[in-house]
């Protein structure tokens, strides 16, 4: 690891563990619940397209079922694709969803691993991705660093993580039924310390955005199915036991969302917010560029009333 890479103290609030069984649970049902992924993951792509990178090697961090990994083999045809992944089982999706691969196309590799112990040399990929997979790692700067770690000279490094604003309105009506039920939903980061964390790698030119939506739902229950259907298990939180979203506390927060976060046709609203951010390679011995592009901070009175 880089000498100049420094990482903030473990974070406990992740079991990866529980992760790991959550996710491959969620293998079969994952893709009909994962609209907005998708879309997140599309308008990652669309950063490249103002790039002038033609990497030879790509690696794919968190691939899932390999949506984002397709998008990737469909502008990089020739590049070498490493998808990886905790879970096997979305591992064995990805493998499954790849279209033959044609005499002049790039190999296909897949890989089971920690994002925080990647299991390859220094210096192996032109490009470093992973599409909202970093919000389930215990410790993100970890996973940054070993990003950094991977990347070759001239290489860029791009993800996606879901922000701070993200399920809002589920967190606002669990803690107005009891304060301690805010601890129930993920913590995610806001924009500032995310460009903070890449500002202490070896890299130049970071450049972090947002995009914030709005998703509707017939009521809470849908909400939380469609979470669950995701992976999203609040057993993976530590300290947190699973079935935590009983019939006792769905009929209550269902009340509660209802009445503060509802349209006028009655679904009720919930907020994500998706955080982008790229950086390319820096050598460790030089000090940061002068001319770096200025993260953008979010507007922060979203936080009281979600768009």
């Amino acid at each position: 690891m880089p000498n100049a890479v420094t990482t903030t103290p473990k974070t406990t609030h992740i079991h990866s563990t529980a992760v790991r069984r959550a996710f491959s649970n969620a293998a079969v049902t994952y893709d009909a619940h994962a609209v907005l992924q998708r879309e997140i993951g599309e308008r990652l792509l669309a950063h490249l397209n103002f790039t002038k990178l033609t990497p030879a090697s790509i690696l794919d961090i968190g691939c899932g079922t390999g949506y984002f990994t397709r998008l990737l083999r469909g502008k990089y045809r020739r590049a070498r694709i490493t998808a990886l992944d905790l879970s096997e089982s979305m591992l064995q999706h990805t493998r499954n969803s790849h279209s033959r691969r044609l005499p002049w196309h790039g190999r296909h590799q897949h890989c089971a691993g920690d994002a925080m112990e990647l299991p390859f040399r220094a210096g192996s990929f032109d490009l470093v991705t992973s599409n909202l997979a970093m919000q389930w790692v215990a410790e993100p700067e970890q996973m940054l660093a070993e990003m950094r770690r991977v990347l070759a000279p001239g290489g860029l490094i791009l993800f996606s993580t879901f922000g701070r604003r993200t399920l809002a309105e589920l967190r606002q009506s669990l803690a107005s039924i009891r304060p301690e039920r805010a601890g129930h939903v993920l913590p995610f980061p806001d924009v500032t310390s995310l460009g903070d964390a890449l500002m202490r790698l070896p890299v130049e030119m970071p450049v972090t955005d947002s995009d914030l939506f709005t998703l509707t739902y017939p009521d809470t229950l849908s909400l939380v199915r469609e979470l669950k259907g995701l992976g999203a298990s609040a057993a993976a939180i530590r300290g947190r036991s699973s079935g935590l979203y009983g019939p006792s506390l769905i009929k209550h927060l269902n009340r509660t969302y209802a009445k503060q976060h509802s349209d006028g046709e009655g679904r009720i609203r919930a907020t994500f917010e998706a955080l982008y951010a790229q950086a390319w390679y820096r050598d460790a011995g030089f000090e940061h560029r002068s001319d770096h592009i200025p993260i953008q901070i979010a507007d922060q009175t979203a936080d009281q009333s979600p768009a």
